[in-house]
């Protein structure tokens, strides 16, 4: 009788411990890839597709962002201005030129070295969302 008290005092001790703590969840890195669907929405139609840049046909500037081209412009597409480089090369964000430019490091890959977008950066969270959706193989949506 006694190991049995005994148990169940130990069993409700151990019950009564607090949760241990964990640390607070990394802020501005997405758990998944958004999709293309999401990412042009989101971020380059209403920062990049505009009649002053990357909107109409032509646009002032290449590529085409309009929704229903974007990613036909962007996948697989030779850069114009980095030899060697692909707009968005899939898996490959660190060889993406679109991540190039909007990171400010286009330079470094023989291109030019203007910020995109020109008017403000992107925050960490956009860019971390593109280069998960180019991680994951940039799928079209």
């Amino acid at each position: 009788m006694a190991v049995a008290v005994a148990l169940v005092a130990a069993f409700a001790a151990v019950a009564c411990q607090p949760e241990p703590k964990v640390g607070a969840p990394i802020q501005g890195v997405p758990s998944q890839a958004q999709t293309f669907g999401a990412i042009t929405q989101g971020i380059l139609v209403p920062r990049c597709a505009t009649s002053a840049c990357h909107a109409g046909s032509p646009p002032p500037a290449e590529p085409t962002l309009d929704a229903g081209v974007a990613w036909s412009a962007l996948v697989a597409v030779p850069s114009l201005q980095a030899s060697g480089t692909q707009l968005v090369e899939p898996f490959a964000p660190d060889r993406s030129y679109l991540v190039m430019k909007l990171r400010g490091t286009a330079a470094n890959a023989g291109g030019i070295g203007t910020l995109m977008p020109p008017d403000a950066a992107l925050d960490e969270a956009d860019i971390a969302a593109i280069e998960a959706w180019i991680s994951n193989g940039a799928p079209n949506d």
